[in-house]
């Protein structure tokens, strides 16, 4: 009883400084930023923060697709895009629906009757793919005039924003649809920029840029080229902090060693271990270690230098074919020598390589009975291998 009646009186003491500390506030609170504005809003309205669209996940691919033919038609190029634009505005949902098409942009070096094809392909693709209903604007890209202060002024389109919104309700619409179709000649290049604005407020909803070039097949976005150089972004900081980056490989194949008791084909097997360097890797260098074995006469290490270069393009579907070189040493358990190589490895899949190339190796002689010399003229050698990174 004694602990309960302490415990109440210091609850009593405290609790009115309590509530005087609340209801006077202390001078420090009384200090007001004279550079902070209040948001200019009715009273009683609140600032909502727009979400805009979910960032689309994008594979930082950079190398070039191979294209299956010699030409490209357009058609299939801009019906690709369409697809694409499609499938994006697939993604925002119907909150932007139904879609004001205010306008189709046509570069000079374009037919004018262009803009009617594309404007027919978009509205069937929505349609199908988005089912979302694309309304075309009467009023959007017409020219009229009007009387102010005295003055008669004659617009084209929509350039104020009240008649946006007139415009908008008019049509019941939520956002307004602008497309613009580029034809660049030198180097061949076909790009669509989209912008879909929201009609309440003129902020953009969406907006994307798709182009496309013959030589290449691949459909890119605007994002790929930021995605791009932060890939290089990558490389440069990997290179400051000399931080490599290697490739492995493992080769297996046959090589025909000459000697004074004759040529013998025996197995060949090495390990290589490289490091890429140059634009999108056009050179690689490393050291290779292996051996040759023949159990009928001879069993020798092979330690080296390897250097190889790209011979075709930078290419993500098609094979790739690299000119390689080497040198280094020849060891036996009764005496060494040393090599030089060079060939070609082709890569037709992702980690499946074949090499054949042609050694030349110093004249060397093994201590046996009676003593044999290899070596002295070209060693062709064949294989295949896998690398991965």
């Amino acid at each position: 009883m004694m602990v309960a009646c302490v415990l109440a009186s210091i609850l009593a003491q405290a609790s009115p400084t309590e509530s005087a500390d609340a209801r006077s506030p202390s001078p420090a609170d009384k200090i007001v930023d004279p550079y902070k504005t209040e948001p200019d809003v009715p009273k009683g309205a609140e600032v909502i923060e727009r979400k805009g669209p979910p960032r689309l996940q994008v594979a930082p691919i950079e190398p070039y697709l191979a294209p299956t033919g010699e030409t490209v038609d357009a058609n299939d190029i801009l019906d690709e895009m369409i697809d694409e634009l499609t499938a994006d505005v697939a993604r925002l949902g119907t909150r932007i629906g139904p879609i004001l098409l205010e306008r189709i942009r046509l570069s000079d070096n374009l037919n004018p009757e262009l803009a009617a094809v594309v404007e027919a392909r978009i509205a069937a693709s929505l349609g199908r793919g988005a089912n979302v209903a694309l309304v075309r604007c009467a009023e959007c890209w017409a020219t009229r005039g009007r009387l102010e202060h005295g003055a008669w002024i004659v617009s084209r389109g929509i350039n104020r924003r009240d008649d946006l919104v007139a415009v908008a309700n008019k049509y019941s619409a939520r956002t307004l649809l602008t497309v613009a179709v580029t034809l660049q000649e030198h180097p061949s290049t076909v790009a669509m920029d989209v912008e879909l604005v929201r009609a309440d407020d003129s902020s953009i909803a969406f907006a994307e840029q798709y182009r496309m070039t013959p030589d290449t097949a691949l459909l890119y976005r605007g994002v790929d080229r930021s995605q791009s150089r932060a890939e290089r972004l990558k490389q440069l900081e990997d290179r400051i902090n000399s931080k490599p980056r290697f490739g492995h490989a493992v080769e297996l194949g046959a090589m025909l060693l000459g000697s004074t008791a004759g040529s013998v084909w025996g197995a060949v097997a090495r390990y290589q271990l490289t490091e890429r360097f140059g634009d999108d890797g056009l050179f690689d260098a490393g050291l290779s270690a292996g051996g040759y074995i023949d159990t009928g006469t001879i069993v020798a290490g092979m330690v080296g230098g390897i250097w190889s270069m790209r011979l075709t393009p930078a290419q993500l579907a098609a094979s790739e074919l690299r000119l390689t070189a080497g040198a280094g040493g020849v060891i036996t358990g009764s005496s060494n020598s040393a090599y030089l190589s060079a060939g070609v490895r082709y890569r037709p899949a992702v980690r499946v390589t074949l090499h054949a190339g042609l050694n030349y190796i110093v004249p060397f002689t093994v201590n046996t009975r009676p003593p044999v010399k290899y070596g002295g003229e070209v060693s062709p050698e064949l294989g295949l291998g896998f690398s991965w990174q």
